[in-house]
């Protein structure tokens, strides 16, 4: 008799244990349910709102560019709304300076011999660092800039690039100095910028993606937007 009683003891002991388990277990499966389910709300809420503000953002610094068939160039790139946005502020900013320095040249240096390439980006003091190395063909861009100097002036001798240990040098035998747009300071800086921000749409990195699975969003001798 007592021992019936204390196997009944703790059959009631586990089948509490267990249903409290149990109770938890779903309570927290609950909560756990609506705290998602609010985040993916508030996350979605966030989203539309960015959307209609960036919508509203873009339209507005539309408005800034009084250069009609400039804004017609660059409205329906396919660059996606962050970098839409970021290169109207650009252009607004470049437009503001309105520096009319005249005979600027807008060029790209494009590859004279086929092969390895270095791809840079910016360091903490704004020098020039590979970071990698890219097989670009005959006719590629590796570089779009502007200078009001000229190519003599801004690469003299020749030497487009030199690595901080020189083992990479880039001269005009490998590289060529092509320039693509004439006019003031600002015109051909607008002109370089669209270009920047227009880079991943050339056909030679739709192609480089389709081939080898490579994405460059920017020419690889440009360290940045800039």
């Amino acid at each position: 008799m007592i021992n019936s009683l204390k196997l009944d003891y703790r059959m009631q002991k586990r089948f509490l244990l267990y249903t409290f388990l149990f109770i938890f277990v779903v309570v927290a499966a609950y909560i756990l349910f609506n705290l998602s389910l609010a985040e993916q709300i508030s996350q979605k809420a966030t989203e539309d709102i960015a959307k209609e503000l960036s919508d509203e953002y873009i339209k507005e610094l539309s408005k800034e560019i009084v250069n009609t068939e400039l804004w017609n160039r660059v409205k329906d790139l396919p660059i996606g709304k962050t970098a839409l946005t970021k290169l109207l502020q650009d252009i607004i900013a470049i437009q503001i300076a309105d520096n009319s320095l005249p005979n600027c040249e807008q060029y790209v240096l494009r590859v004279k011999i086929a092969g390895m390439y270095p791809v840079l980006q910016r360091t903490h003091n704004g020098l020039p660092e590979i970071k990698e190395y890219i097989w670009l063909n005959v006719g590629e861009a590796w570089r779009c800039g502007a200078t009001a100097y000229g190519e003599a002036r801004r690469y003299p001798s020749g030497v487009f690039f030199v690595s901080k240990d020189g083992t990479c040098i880039l001269t005009d035998k490998k590289l060529k100095y092509s320039v693509e747009f004439r006019g003031t300071m600002s015109e051909v800086l607008i002109e370089e910028k669209i270009k920047l921000y227009s880079y991943p749409l050339l056909p030679e990195c739709v192609a480089r993606v389709m081939s080898i699975g490579v994405f460059l969003s920017i020419y690889p001798g440009n360290k940045i937007h800039k």
